[in-house]
């Protein structure tokens, strides 16, 4: 144990016999008994908690007489010279912290020594250090610092150093949902399949590269080489179904030279893709990883491997808590796609709703904000089905916002190039 952890455990022990009823309010979820090495300590902060808990008297003797009952007796003599040690309650707080943090150190280096030694694999490392992470971390904030850190935020966002949204790279978008992708929010996409989601889901994270955020992009459904194949028709305009087939004459300059642009593009853009099958705990691992992630894509959440055995709904329940905690984890949004069912295809308009995504799990719950998407053309007669070079009607109805009004946008979709633009051209 270092000096300093030792002598904050005591000095901490000691304010806690000394003023228990002001003390254990203080550092309360600031530190657990786990987080004490000296035994003596976490006895007093044990007995101290569990008597003001309890609504009982707390003194030393009471304290003294729990901790026995506890099967950790402590002598009248090491009490009272913890009990010297407390000058004032006021730094208990910090006192606290420093045990806290001393406690992560310890654990920190005894995953290292398990690391060094091979009693731990480097992908076993990684994720008690994340549980580390995690489990030491959390505690409810005072009314005084949430003053102080949302004034703070408030400030920082007026003077633009702060970005509460990310922008979807569509102002009319943006403007619905009042800023754009929340940070350290959950924004679930969903359609029927054949709608664009995927299309949708591609242009929002280009766009946030191409201002150059860092997108993490979780195909669960489409290798890597159709989602490239994807990205270049849009911002090349060659048509998919070309590229798809490598149908392109060797002496048609311009149109390699569109396709040799677009791959300068994407070469330079921070847009990283996972295309394999992943659970959450892979999802969440492989964010982690990529420092300054901006962005969070998982196509689509229907896919992503459940952990343990359950039904649909109960996966469907666990990913949507699992990526909502990841979003407020890592303070980013995370773009969430997903399939709705079949009864929107039963109804005479077509038009999908909130109550098509209740065999999904929680994730209307969890979601800061539903996006529908819902394309007139799909449901047309044959023909009347615009042509595919021709501009077809995309709907996104915002049917949730928890930070502004719900409404539709709608835009132009270009299915041929995978492009989604502002209707009125403006991409």
């Amino acid at each position: 144990m270092t000096a300093y952890s030792l002598e904050a455990e005591n000095r901490l022990a000691g304010c806690l016999l000394v003023a228990p009823r002001e003390t254990v309010p203080l550092v309360r979820g600031l530190v657990s008994a786990g987080n004490f090495q000296n035994g003596n300590a976490r006895a007093v902060y044990e007995a101290a908690c569990a008597l003001v808990n309890a609504g009982k008297a707390a003194d030393p003797v009471l304290i003294q007489a729990e901790s026995e009952r506890r099967g950790t007796p402590l002598s009248h003599d090491w009490c009272a010279q913890q009990m010297q040690l407390c000058i004032t309650t006021a730094d208990a707080a910090e006192t606290a912290r420093l045990i806290r943090e001393a406690a992560q150190e310890r654990a920190g280096r005894e995953i290292g020594l398990a690391l060094a030694e091979e009693a731990l694999s480097p992908v076993e490392a990684l994720e008690r250090l994340q549980t580390l992470l995690r489990e030491n971390t959390g505690r409810a904030t005072p009314p005084e610092e949430a003053t102080m850190v949302y004034m703070d935020a408030l400030n920082e966002a007026a003077a633009g150093r702060l970005k509460p949204f990310l922008s979807t790279g569509f102002p009319s978008l943006d403007r619905q949902l009042a800023g754009g992708l929340v940070a350290g929010g959950l924004i679930t996409l969903a359609a029927r399949p054949g709608t664009g989601k995927t299309t949708a889901a591609l242009h929002i994270a280009e766009n946030v590269a191409a201002a150059g955020g860092k997108v993490l992009y979780v195909s669960l459904e489409m290798p890597l080489q159709q989602i490239w194949n994807c990205r270049t028709a849009n911002l090349s305009g060659v048509s998919r179904s070309v590229l798809a087939a490598g149908t392109i004459p060797e002496d048609d300059a311009e149109t390699w030279r569109r396709i040799s642009e677009a791959q300068r593009l994407l070469y330079e853009r921070p847009f990283y893709i996972r295309d394999v099958p992943a659970t959450l705990e892979e999802i969440e691992r492989e964010a982690r990883c990529l420092d300054g992630l901006g962005l969070l894509v998982v196509d689509h959440i229907g896919l992503v491997r459940p952990a343990e055995r359950g039904s649909r709904y109960e996966i469907m329940t666990a990913t949507a808590h699992g990526l909502k905690q990841l979003a407020l984890s890592l303070g980013i949004p995370i773009l969430a796609l997903c399939q709705l069912n079949r009864q929107s295809e039963q109804r005479d308009s077509r038009r999908p709703s909130m109550a098509d995504l209740r065999d999904s799990g929680a994730i209307e719950e969890d979601s800061d904000a539903v996006i529908l998407l819902y394309r007139p053309a799909v449901y047309a007669p044959e023909a009347e089905k615009p042509k595919p070079w021709e501009a077809q009607a995309l709907d996104f109805f915002v049917d949730k916002n928890r930070h502004g009004a719900t409404g539709r946008v709608t835009m132009d979709f270009y299915g041929i190039t995978s492009r989604i633009m502002e209707t009125g051209g403006r991409a």
